[in-house]
Formats: C-alpha cells, sequence, structure tokens
C-alpha cells in the first residue's frame, strides 16, 4: 500500500514539472526563436558584445539606463545583453534583453541566441514584457527587427533556428 503511494507521488510530481515547463510556469524566462550559429558560446558572446560596444545606433540611451535591472531581478546567470532599437516615433522605442544558449548537447557546437523580453511604452508606461506575452503579429515583429537590426551584424551563417 505505502509503495503505491510513493509510485503515485513520483507521477504526480512528473506530471507537474512537465506541465509547468510546457507552460512556462516554471520559473523560466523562456524567449523567441534561438538562432544558432557555429561557434561556441565566449564567441557568440564576443560577436554581441561587439555590436554593443560599436553599434552607436544599439546602445542604451542615458534616460532608459536605470531600466537594465536584469542583474537586480536574479537573471544575472544569464549574462544578458540590451539592444536599444529605435522606432519611426519615440513612442515606439524599444529594448531586447538578449542571451546567448548553449549547445544542445555537449558533443554540439552550435550556440544560440534569443530575445527574452522586450521594453517598450505599453499604456503609456515604460515595461518589460516577457517574449510570450506579446501577441503574434508583436512576436513577428520583434522577430524580424532582431534579424535585421542585430543578427545581421554577426559575420556568422545562422545554421539553424529553433522555434518557439
Amino acid at each position: 500500500m505505502r509503495s503505491s503511494k510513493i509510485i503515485f507521488i513520483i507521477l504526480i510530481l512528473i506530471f507537474l514539472s512537465t506541465i509547468s515547463c510546457n507552460y512556462n510556469i516554471a520559473g523560466t524566462l523562456g524567449g523567441g526563436n534561438t538562432y544558432r550559429f557555429n561557434c561556441n558560446e565566449e564567441k557568440l558572446n564576443y560577436y554581441l558584445d561587439s555590436i554593443e560596444k560599436y553599434s552607436p545606433s544599439l546602445k542604451t540611451p542615458k534616460k532608459w539606463k536605470k531600466y537594465d535591472n536584469w542583474d537586480a531581478t536574479g537573471y544575472n546567470f544569464l549574462k544578458g545583453k540590451i539592444f536599444y532599437i529605435k522606432g519611426k516615433e519615440a513612442k515606439s522605442d524599444e529594448m531586447y534583453y538578449v542571451t546567448v544558449i548553449p549547445p544542445i548537447s555537449k558533443f554540439d557546437i552550435y550556440s544560440g541566441t534569443a530575445v527574452r523580453s522586450i521594453f517598450r511604452i505599453f499604456e503609456d508606461k515604460l515595461q518589460w514584457t516577457l517574449f510570450e506575452d506579446l501577441s503574434e503579429i508583436e512576436r513577428k515583429e520583434v522577430e524580424e527587427k532582431f534579424q535585421k537590426k542585430i543578427l545581421y551584424r554577426i559575420p556568422l551563417k545562422i545554421v539553424s533556428k529553433d522555434k518557439k
């Protein structure tokens, strides 16, 4: 009788952990499509840092620097980067929180990058919005801007795109 209770509890825990990962309730940040390159994490970080450093148009304006608070919110382990995307008008300016994603297995060398969150004006307030919380149309727009404004600056070919 006791062993059946233990098995039942284990099955419940497995079920809960499975659905929590699928529905982003496990404390993960989630994100957009993962664009993989034929390089390790170190090299991809180098390229993203170079873009951030040498592309004045993508640097965060001083008035928005205070919103780069990912370290304070506990996501500093992701070593994310912030890219500023200038809109056609001030209300459409955005910042993208982007991270490097390690290879899928230890035998793989394809590191990736993805947009995790977007900072923008929403209902007359500046705020971060998780990628998953955007509408389908907004996700598509963000992915297109990410490709055109950031990814094209990486001097490597995208070898795969893991769709979310």
